[in-house]
């Protein structure tokens, strides 16, 4: 399993970002205290949904091309035992698990006039994905929905380069343990190789952006520390037998998570999120 797998029509992609959007997600974004933490997200994944739409573009003469498919999970609470975890796109992308790009391309909810960064005028941003944040961090929930869907891809797709995941949360979960669905979820591969699993740790305490730490003895939080421990415990079962899917029942043997693990008191860049997705780097030029 090499992960080399050349993305094309053919053979697309699949990303799917795991979007916590509970209440903490209203909290100030440390360094940046006019702009919430949701607001933050928010801005940063329209930001990526963008940039993988014009990186689909082969040709101005036609739309962009079906390299990859894209889900958006939002995982909330609205009330005690009543976990939410759902597309976060809006109607008709919300339609199925996963939406293709051309699909994003035409169905932006509203096109926003912005600031340009380097200030010479103002540039146009579609916006897909709107600022939440209500409830728990039904994280299990959430995981258990990725796994579903990757599992209905690779099925499809079994050639494929495999599915990535991103999980972006500034909290810990409150619906069990996520570690036994990290497991079962990073179980699952095409033949090019198994799922890829990243965790993005939003922090509110000030620090230094760190990226895949080898240890969580410096982590600034409990959550963070939580977020690396479930992927430390992953390698020590790495010789249990895989399971064979989802869903899986409670229990079933745990198999290797492989450790990917930002962590900031501030959103990743674009780029990070770029460097994380290695299936951008195999998009034809």
């Amino acid at each position: 399993m090499s992960y080399d797998k050349q993305v094309d029509r053919d053979n697309p992609s699949c990303i799917i970002i795991l979007l916590d959007q509970s209440d903490s997600m209203r909290d100030p974004l440390a360094g940046d205290a006019g702009r919430s933490k949701k607001e933050a997200v928010a801005d940063i994944l329209n930001g990526l949904l963008y940039e993988l739409v014009l990186r689909c573009v082969k040709s101005p003469q036609e739309g962009p091309r079906s390299y990859f498919a894209v889900a958006v999970v939002g995982y909330c609470t609205s009330g005690p035992n009543r976990p939410l975890v759902q597309s976060a796109f809006s109607s008709p992308l919300d339609a199925a698990d996963v939406a293709w790009i051309p699909d994003i391309a035409a169905n932006p909810l509203r096109v926003e006039s912005r600031p340009s960064p380097n200030g010479s005028g103002e540039i146009k941003t579609p916006i897909w994905i709107q600022p939440r944040s209500i409830g728990g961090t039904p994280m299990c929930g959430a995981i258990d929905r990725a796994g579903r869907i990757a599992a209905g891809w690779l099925q499809q797709y079994p050639d494929s380069f495999p599915p990535i995941v991103m999980n972006l949360t500034d909290g810990e979960a409150n619906d069990g343990d996520p570690l036994p669905w990290a497991e079962r979820l990073r179980g699952l591969s095409s033949r090019d190789g198994n799922v890829l699993l990243f965790n993005l740790h939003l922090s509110t305490l000030a620090a230094e952006p760190l990226l895949f730490p080898s240890s969580g003895a410096n982590l600034p939080d409990e959550y963070a520390r939580t977020l690396h421990d479930v992927e430390r415990a992953a390698r020590v079962h790495a010789r249990s037998r895989p399971c064979t899917g989802f869903p899986c029942r409670s229990g079933c043997p745990r198999v290797r998570v492989q450790r990917r693990h930002a962590l900031g008191d501030d959103v990743p860049e674009r780029g990070h999120l770029r460097g994380q997705g290695a299936a951008l780097n195999r998009v034809p030029r």
